[in-house]
């Protein structure tokens, strides 16, 4: 007798579990159809934990089936699912499968104001805000719009004194009781950048948007006119073994990365069309309309869930993401908490495996140290406006 259940679609991946309950040690097989006919198959034989404790089995009878790309059309199908002629409970159910292929949107009329703005928010970032600033400044970002939330080291005063000399738009943010401030922060960011930018991107002030084959973001941006958003892969960047602070940039101090491919690596961020983000979040939004797309023109969701889209062979866009640097740094980050969590709150403050899981520096990459000395003499003249 088959036992089982259809859990969830995301993306391409149909997941859920099946059982022989006559015959325990067997593994069978599960189809899915769609609409009548056949997508794919598999073996259930996947273990998970949650299967052994409620007494199915060993436990090693989960699946993750894969729908070929011709079944992702947008369309609204019913979902089976079968193992040995039997009908796994939650099917047949209607499903609405995620539209992964890509089709431009039309050129936007009238252009806006700004071609890229990035929107992000700070708390404690004094040691960091002038070269993050800088740097993108020299890429060509247009605009920076900074949620300051509750900064206690110098990071208000500064970022005050940069709005009033235009350089920068801040927005004081404090916490309050009943939200955790960064994805509102995004969708304020959202309200007032629509109509005033082209394109917005939602990063943090430890990652750094480099171009890869031109030194000027706009040339990148043009080759995507008709995308919704643009996916852009982290590459991690470790502490290079460093216990303190030290001088010199960031970019200078850590040159040590976790290679293309490592699983730390398994995460994007966005630069999206404001007008076009229905809902935000800390890694990619829910758009509209158009499609969420990588530098290659593959629609987020193929992997299954979009904030964990590999891009591979980067040659456009990567986001330098310096989760670790040194360890007196990372002390000084984790206690300040993550702005995804409420104070209190069990995930608010990392724990020190994050560094350890994220410390990885088995590649060395000095890409972006071209733009060094450019980043020097912007943050030269940022310093000036702060004297």
């Amino acid at each position: 007798m088959i036992y089982g259940h259809f859990d969830r679609l995301a993306g391409r991946h149909v997941a859920g579990w099946a059982y022989d309950k006559t015959n325990p040690g067997r593994r069978v097989l599960v189809r899915i159809l769609l609409d009548g006919i056949e997508q794919a198959a598999t073996i259930a034989d996947e273990y998970r934990p949650d299967l052994e404790d409620a007494g199915i089995g060993d436990g090693a009878h989960a699946f993750t089936l894969v729908l070929p790309p011709s079944a992702m059309d947008g369309a609204t199908r019913q979902l089976i699912l079968e193992a040995d002629g039997a009908v796994l409970l939650g099917t047949p159910v209607n499903v609405t499968v995620p539209n992964l292929t890509y089709s431009p949107l039309p050129q936007p009329s009238p252009a806006a104001a700004m071609d890229l703005a990035i929107c992000a928010i700070a708390k404690d970032e004094g040691p960091y805000l002038l070269e993050w600033l800088a740097f993108h400044r020299v890429i060509g970002v247009d605009h920076f719009l900074i949620f300051d939330n509750e900064s206690s080291d110098g990071t208000s005063e500064m970022l005050e004194s940069l709005s009033r000399e235009g350089w920068v738009e801040r927005v004081h943010w404090p916490r309050t009781p009943d939200r955790t401030p960064q994805e509102p922060a995004y969708q304020e960011g959202v309200r007032r950048l629509t109509g005033r930018a082209r394109w917005v991107a939602f990063i943090d002030l430890d990652e750094f948007i480099l171009p890869l084959g031109t030194d000027n973001i706009h040339d990148v941006l043009a080759e995507y006119q008709g995308a919704g958003g643009l996916m852009l892969p982290w590459r991690v960047y470790g502490s290079a073994g460093r216990q303190e602070q030290g001088d010199g940039l960031v970019m200078e101090r850590f040159t040590q990365r976790a290679p293309d491919l490592h699983p730390v690596n398994a995460s994007v961020k966005t630069i999206a069309r404001p007008e076009l983000v229905a809902r935000v979040g800390v890694h990619t939004p829910l758009l509209s309309d158009g499609f969420l797309i990588d530098e290659h023109f593959t629609v987020a969701g193929v992997h299954g869930d979009p904030d964990r889209h590999v891009v591979p062979n980067a040659r456009r866009l990567v986001l330098n993401h310096y989760f670790c640097k040194s360890w007196q740094e990372w002390e000084r980050k984790r206690n300040r908490g993550i702005a995804t969590a409420m104070p209190g709150s069990p995930t608010h403050i990392r724990p020190d495996s994050h560094f350890h899981s994220h410390d990885t520096n088995h590649q060395h990459d000095e890409t972006i140290l071209r733009f060094s000395g450019r980043v020097q003499a912007e943050m030269a003249r940022l310093s000036a406006l702060l004297r």
